[in-house]
């Protein structure tokens, strides 16, 4: 049968298409209309019936805008092979086709089955390419193709297999076409991963990229109904906070394997300034990963002989978690045994205090600059320790210093102040405290001992145009002058 299909549940739905000469003139672009019967017989005989009518709306409505005939005809094939031609714009053809149709009803069930074909007498394919039925086989390789060009490497590494793991469930079900899908197979297969999968953002993260999947197929006319994998994630976006509470510092013994005994390995796995430099300053001052890879040149600086990260908002392309977010961490003597600043100078010298401090880096809209980072520590990290990957991640690292601070007795507040967590219940603080001095922060974070070499990490420049191949320098320029917009925006309103 043309242009049916089964739910779920058997039930037959026909599906027409409205001419490309009438799309001008209605709201929607096709019909989908349940035959209400799992019987195929009985469907057959209800689509032709609804595709005669459907036929004849057609013709109506050309009458009513004056549209040109199309001379399009009615041919049924019998299984003997003859074939027999309807004109449907002529009176006595159209009720012989009827009437045929009356006799066929008559048919055992088990009786011959008639095949209908529609013939244009036009210069377009008898099946218009974008009506055809296409296979979420030939539809992910399309995707692959488009998103090769925009994905970077590690996003590819974790979106395709996800969408394979899809298709491979549904085949197994028989189903291949990517019309079969129905928000209740997204449902059906989300309670497929939560079953496999503990964390509920490792969860969202499947019907995520599974949306962006059908949005793709949407987008290319494969696809005419609602994305299934809309509106369907577990963790609102304001409750994400309480799922990453979750997440557990790393143990001691996996801190020496991360950055002690594989020294060779973090070298070649992290071949990138920001790749080499953020686990480092998470762990020596408890920085979120998003707050490290935003930062610009300009917000590291000396204050009363201390550097300092300036962690701030400032700028469309920088966001904060919360407003206490924003704050100043001081390096540690650790992290100044390193060749950080070294790299620092570089890049300030080379692009200036309006570049990034990791140039070549891109913003998502997902994981902001930090994307790379997160990823590589992951597979990094995996073979090396065995762990719950819903509890030990980047984050562990920032999840580290906060449990040393306890192991210190050191106040909540000033816990809070380092780890820029909200202040809005400490009455006490907020109220007659003072803020705490970047000279006794740096002091505490430096009585934290990880049993680790810091002068070791040195970052090796082959040469001193390394980051040329990284940076693409029509980002910086249109960086720059972004910046410099905003800022005149921002002068011309204070006037």
């Amino acid at each position: 049968m043309r242009n049916t299909y089964q739910d779920r549940n058997g039930t037959f739905y026909l599906r027409l298409l409205v001419p490309k000469v009438l799309l001008p003139h209605v709201t929607r672009s096709k019909v989908v209309q349940s035959l209400r019967t799992k019987d195929r017989r009985q469907a057959y005989f209800r689509s032709m019936e609804a595709s005669l009518a459907f036929e004849k709306w057609i013709r109506d409505m050309k009458n009513k805008f004056g549209i040109g005939d199309d001379n399009r005809e009615l041919i049924v094939s019998l299984p003997n092979g003859a074939k027999i031609e309807f004109d449907l714009e002529k009176a006595t053809e159209k009720d012989a086709y009827e009437s045929l149709m009356g006799t066929i009803a008559a048919v055992p069930q088990n009786g011959p089955q008639i095949v209908e074909q529609v013939r244009e007498a036009t210069p377009l394919p008898r099946v218009p390419a974008w009506a055809t039925r296409a296979r979420l086989i030939d539809i992910f390789e399309s995707y692959k193709l488009a998103k090769a060009k925009t994905f970077a490497q590690a996003t590819q590494d974790g979106y395709f297999p996800r969408i394979q793991k899809f298709m491979d469930f549904y085949r197994a079900k028989g189903i291949v076409f990517i019309d079969e899908i129905r928000k209740t197979h997204a449902s059906d297969y989300r309670d497929e991963v939560t079953r496999l999968q503990e964390s509920p953002l490792t969860i969202d993260n499947y019907t995520k990229t599974l949306k962006g999947f059908f949005d793709f197929a949407i987008s290319v006319g494969k696809y005419s109904f609602e994305n299934p994998f809309a509106n369907m994630h577990l963790v609102k976006k304001s409750e994400r906070a309480k799922h990453t509470d979750s997440w557990i510092p790393y143990t001691k013994d996996e801190i020496q394997r991360l950055f002690v005994g594989n020294y060779e390995a973090y070298c070649k796995r992290f071949n990138k300034p920001d790749l080499f430099f953020s686990p480092l300053i998470s762990l020596t001052t408890g920085m979120r990963v998003d707050e490290i890879a935003q930062l610009y040149v300009s917000d590291i600086y000396q204050e009363n002989e201390v550097w300092v990260f300036d962690i701030n908002d400032n700028g469309d392309d920088k966001e904060v978690k919360t407003p206490s977010s924003i704050r100043k961490m001081p390096f540690t003597s650790q992290l100044l045994q390193t060749n950080f600043l070294d790299y620092f100078h570089m890049v300030k010298e080379k692009y200036g205090e309006t570049s990034l401090l990791f140039p070549y880096l891109t913003k998502t809209a997902s994981n902001g600059y930090a994307k790379n980072i997160s990823y590589n520590w992951t597979q990094y990290k995996q073979k090396l320790i065995t762990v719950d990957e819903s509890q030990k991640v980047f984050h562990s690292l920032r999840k580290n210093v906060g449990a040393a601070m306890v192991d210190l007795l050191i106040d909540i507040a000033l816990r809070k102040r380092i780890l820029g967590h909200s202040m809005d219940g400490d009455i006490t603080h907020t109220v007659y405290g003072a803020e705490f001095s970047l000279e006794n922060i740096r002091s505490l974070l430096e009585k934290m001992d990880w049993g680790i070499d810091f002068s070791k990490f040195q970052f090796k420049f082959k040469n001193e145009n390394v980051l040329v191949g990284w940076v693409n320098s029509k980002a910086i320029k249109a960086r720059k002058k972004a910046l410099k917009d905003a800022l005149i925006e921002k002068t011309s309103k204070k006037k």
